[in-house]
């Protein structure tokens, strides 16, 4: 039983590992297209707002809001 447990716990870990990958990964593409990229001053604070969402996140280990708000941050900047 508890080698199942373990087994299962590592196996979830593997599993989600790939997508915060990819919400850091999505996170650091916004960041560096932010740089360059002209908003507007409600879109602006929109994408502060969006990114600090998903660095906490991030940071709280929530997938599921990480991948959202990283990914509302990409289409906002049109990518």
């Amino acid at each position: 039983m508890k080698m199942t447990f373990i087994a299962a716990a590592l196996a979830t870990t593997l599993l989600a590992a790939p997508a915060f990958a990819d919400c850091a990964a999505d996170l650091a593409k916004a960041t560096e297209a932010l740089k360059t990229i002209k908003l507007d001053e409600a879109n602006a604070t929109k994408a502060k707002d969006l990114t600090d969402k998903a660095n906490a996140a991030l940071a709280a280990s929530d997938e599921a809001a990480c991948t959202a708000s990283s990914k509302e941050l990409l289409t906002l900047l049109g990518m």
